[in-house]
């Protein structure tokens, strides 16, 4: 256990992580930009549905959603936003594997 505590507070304490926290306030705290940001997700959310369902929608879909994102990204604090949270989910996702080969190589 003392090192997951160590891994937490090491990405804790990285600076992308205190970086993206940092961004998150400020868009939590800005009613246009945390509405902005939410209706990319519910777009997102839609043009997954539509996609998954393989629906004649999805075309449309995929330009509402891609739309919105051009109208995101020309905010710096929400385009910043996205490409942390692109990093940091990578960064987890490989955190995630390498834990998951542990464990495994543990019960081999």
């Amino acid at each position: 256990m003392k090192s997951l505590d160590k891994l937490i507070d090491e990405l804790m304490d990285d600076s992308v992580i205190k970086r993206y926290k940092k961004l998150e306030k400020i868009i939590d705290n800005d009613q246009k930009l945390n509405a902005d940001y939410k209706k990319l997700l519910d777009l997102q959310k839609k043009m997954v549905i539509e996609r998954e369902k393989n629906t004649k929608g999805f075309k449309l879909a995929k330009k509402n959603y891609d739309d919105a994102k051009d109208k995101v990204m020309d905010h710096l604090i929400l385009s910043e936003y996205l490409d942390l949270l692109e990093e940091v989910n990578f960064d987890l996702d490989l955190v995630q594997k390498i834990v998951s080969q542990e464990i495994n190589t543990d019960f081999e």
